[in-house]
């Protein structure tokens, strides 16, 4: 029993020690996601060994060591860190309600680390990597084009406007598709919908039939990937955790836009499937500081 704990304990060592290996050849991003998936693979192990163990305590151990570990790892996945400090603030009593509380936790940070967004259309030019689901990054974007137009009751007349304006122009379509959110009593309103344009050399920039077209400034903007449908809730959680961010950060950078999300999938891709980015535009307080991603 001791030797399969220990097993389990060091594997994320292992999975770090892979990667920086790899590092002369691999860029940081790509050996950041050969990380996740990894570990992703490791978490099968560890629950494959846990439903071979009779004794709830032991399998409780088991996990809750893998989990010690995932936090390590990734510390900068708030989603992860989320589902194993729920079972720690409110632990079950019997073991065996517990044991499948973190069975249950460990899967679902399986499938965060695991989850690969579905690209349904190419992005803007010099557009960065997507965000992590579950993962806060100060993300870089280039000056792009987008045409715009007002949210009403009916979401549905705002996109086939867009989508009537793009096609009348012979635009292709990209993705993300593009909100921008206004406060209101219950915390977030969509106030615009906009198509992005692949380039800036692509139509022009004015106003006609209830579309604009303007181009966005290269700017900075902190990114969560988030899972599941855009709703109204998981943007409100998503808000939260970026403000906090933003709180942290305080000294060196502040809110430059209105909240936005950057949805990339369509209402074809399986709820589960869906992925979009929950941002905020930021800036630096110091113009001699240059930003991290």
């Amino acid at each position: 029993m001791m030797k399969r704990l220990l097993t389990v304990h060091v594997f994320v060592t292992a999975v770090v020690a892979a990667a920086i290996l790899q590092g002369g050849q691999t860029s940081r991003a790509e050996d950041k996601a050969m990380t996740r998936a990894d570990i992703a693979n490791k978490l099968d192990d560890a629950l494959a060994t846990a439903e071979s163990l009779r004794d709830s305590e032991q399998e409780i151990a088991l996990l809750k060591s893998a989990a010690e570990d995932v936090v390590k790892a990734v510390p900068e996945n708030v989603f992860v860190a989320d589902e194993f400090s729920q079972i720690e603030k409110k632990p079950a009593n019997d073991p065996k309600k517990q044991a499948k509380q973190w069975r249950n936790a460990v899967k679902e940070a399986r499938e965060i680390l695991r989850f690969e967004p579905k690209e349904e259309a190419p992005l803007p030019e010099g557009f960065p990597e997507l965000t992590p689901v579950g993962e806060i990054r100060l993300q870089q974007y280039p000056k792009y084009r987008l045409a715009k137009t007002e949210m009403t009751l009916l979401e549905g007349r705002a996109f086939w406007t867009l989508f009537n304006h793009i096609k009348e122009r012979e635009i292709a379509m990209t993705s993300p598709v593009e909100m921008t959110y206004a406060a209101d009593e219950k915390g977030t309103k969509k106030s615009t919908m906009s198509f992005l344009y692949r380039s800036t050399e692509q139509g022009e920039i004015g106003t006609a039939d209830k579309v604009e077209v303007v181009d966005v400034p290269a700017q900075a903007a902190i990114s969560l990937g988030i899972r599941g449908s855009a709703n109204r809730e998981r943007v409100a959680d998503a808000k939260r955790r970026l403000e906090n961010w933003l709180q942290v950060h305080n000294d060196e950078y502040e809110a430059s836009g209105p909240l936005r999300v950057m949805n990339h999938n369509s209402p074809f891709v399986a709820e589960s499937k869906q992925y979009s980015e929950v941002q905020i535009p930021v800036r630096s307080k110091n113009v001699t500081t240059e930003a991290k991603p």
